[in-house]
This record gives C-alpha cells, sequence and structure tokens, in this order.
C-alpha cells in the first residue's frame, strides 16, 4: 500500500511511497486517467534524496555561497551563451541558433543551464529512476530509492527552440536570437513555467520524447524540494489522496487532479522493476541512447544488453 515517503525531501504531501510494481504501474495509470484532458511532463530521478533543481542553479549556489537570485542565473546564462557562440557552436544555424535552442541543446548535452529536462513518456522517466550503476570494485552496486516525478504543464506557454515563421516584432528586430527566450522568462516572472521543445531534436532526444521545464526564479517555493522554479497550479492532493489513486478500485476521497507528484521507488523495489521496464515496455540502454555517447558509456559501464 502507498505510504509516507521514507526519502527527503519528498516526505510531504506532494510525495508518496510505492512498495510493489504493480502500485506503481497503477499509480501511473490512473493518474492518466483522473482527468483525460490533462497533459503530463514526467521526470526520473535515480536518488531521491535529490532536490528537484536544474543544473545551472546548484552550480550557481555552489560558486556563491549565498541565495541565488534571478539576476545571478541570468548572468550566468549570458555567458555561457557568449562562450559557447565563441566557441564556435551554433554557427550553422544561423539565425535558428536561438539562446533557447542553444541552451537546449547545451543542456542536452550536460552544460548547466536553467532548463530542467523531462519526457512525455513515463516509462522512459521511470528508467532514469531505477537505472542500474555500474557494481564498485568489490562487486557492490548501491540501490538507493529512486523517485518519479509527475509535473502537469497543461495549458502552459510552449516554444519551439526556433521558429523560421515567428512574429517579427520589435523586440525580435533589436535582438533576434534572444527575443523568444526573454519572451518565455517574462511571461513566468509571476509564477508558472513554460515548454521548450527542440526544434532539431537528435537521435537521443527523439528516443527519450524529450523536452524542457523552465521559468524565473520564483520568489517563494511551494514544494520543499524543488527549487528554481514552480511546477505547480494547484493544491497538494495530499498522502491520504494519494494512496487511494494507488489503489486498483476506485474509492471515494482520490484527488480530481494532481497538479504534482513524487512517486518515491525503493532500492529493492527498483531491482524488481528493471525487467519488466526492459522487455515488455522496450525501455533499455540502447534504445534511449542510440548514439555513439551511448554506446561509448554502456560500453564502460559493461551494460550493452
Amino acid at each position: 500500500m502507498a505510504k509516507k515517503p521514507r526519502a527527503e525531501p519528498w516526505d510531504t504531501d506532494w510525495g508518496v511511497d510505492v512498495s510493489t510494481p504493480r502500485e506503481l504501474f497503477r499509480l501511473i495509470s490512473n493518474l492518466a486517467l483522473l482527468d483525460q484532458t490533462r497533459t503530463y511532463a514526467w521526470r526520473g530521478q535515480n536518488d531521491a534524496t535529490w532536490r528537484l533543481t536544474s543544473s545551472l542553479f546548484r552550480r550557481v549556489e555552489k560558486i556563491a555561497g549565498t541565495p541565488v537570485t534571478e539576476d545571478m542565473l541570468a548572468a550566468h546564462e549570458a555567458q555561457i551563451l557568449k562562450e559557447a557562440r565563441g566557441w564556435g557552436l551554433g554557427r550553422d544555424l544561423g539565425a535558428s541558433a536561438t539562446d533557447l535552442h542553444m541552451l537546449a541543446t547545451l543542456q542536452h548535452h550536460g552544460v548547466p543551464t536553467r532548463l530542467l529536462d523531462v519526457t512525455s513518456n513515463p516509462m522512459t522517466a521511470l528508467w532514469f529512476a531505477i537505472e542500474e550503476h555500474k557494481p564498485d570494485e568489490f562487486g557492490r552496486v548501491r540501490e538507493s530509492p529512486g523517485v518519479l516525478f509527475a509535473i502537469d504543464v497543461t495549458g502552459t506557454d510552449w516554444y519551439e527552440t526556433f521558429q523560421h515563421n515567428e512574429a517579427r516584432t520589435w523586440e525580435h528586430q533589436s535582438d533576434p536570437l534572444g527575443a523568444s527566450y526573454k519572451q518565455a522568462l517574462l511571461r513566468t516572472r509571476d509564477g508558472g513555467f513554460f515548454r521548450a521543445f527542440p526544434a532539431l531534436p537528435d537521435e537521443r532526444m527523439k528516443a527519450q520524447e524529450g523536452f524542457f521545464l523552465g521559468s524565473t526564479l520564483p520568489t517563494r517555493h511551494r514544494i520543499p524540494g524543488v527549487v528554481g522554479l514552480n511546477p505547480v497550479r494547484g493544491d497538494a492532493p495530499g498522502l491520504e489522496r494519494l494512496a487511494k489513486t494507488a489503489k486498483p478500485e476506485r474509492e471515494r476521497g482520490r484527488p480530481h487532479a494532481v497538479p504534482f507528484c513524487a512517486i518515491v521507488i525503493s532500492g529493492a523495489l527498483k531491482k524488481e522493476l528493471r525487467n519488466p521496464l526492459k522487455h515488455t515496455y522496450n525501455r533499455r540502454r540502447r534504445v534511449l541512447f542510440p548514439d555513439i555517447d551511448g554506446f561509448r558509456d554502456g560500453y564502460a559501464r559493461d551494460q550493452l544488453d
């Protein structure tokens, strides 16, 4: 039965712990069926003690040693874009190498940005939450709890990372590369977030059905453990109602909608989930990382399927 999460920081009314594969898959399915007009983004993190935050926020926080501000994030992002373009990145795309497209590409390749990688496929996100790690020198694998996030993105602004037929506003004429990204951030200044979809997705992005979430830095964070954006436009569902959502029978008291949910997966449960995820849903390293870097990492991990 779903119960209070054991792993911080998801010991809140936004989190729930699952104890069996059936319970987990039922919860994922029931979330989608609560209100079939809702759209969810999914994200998996292999360690449930990690916060949900962007790589840039973590980097700036580590460098600054003081509370992170929006100005600090913007300054670091501007410097990253300057250095990337100075390196020659995006030169082949010309006017299509917008700030948003550059940042999405950089984020996808591990450079810190404020964008958060998500997917439209919960099974892909689950793979990242339960990913098997390489054994240590003693042949042991540390199986820490993982976490699967469901984020309601219904009705949020969305942008392609560049558009050839983009409206030629004054802002676009004066700043053709940065106008769309600045507009996206400006529209989230009073709350919320935006979605960004890669206009030129590579094979890995296609395989992972990935896109990005972003926003300005909130002045107040509503969910403990979620830092740098507020992926919420509703009330916390609460543990009891989330637990009812994981049950097979339709009980009174289920929430009508879940704007955000952190599903904690124990280390022992990870092992039980890997085979069905691999064989039934075809979520495996070779499928999700179908490029040279994916082969290199799989070879180094001795995980070539």
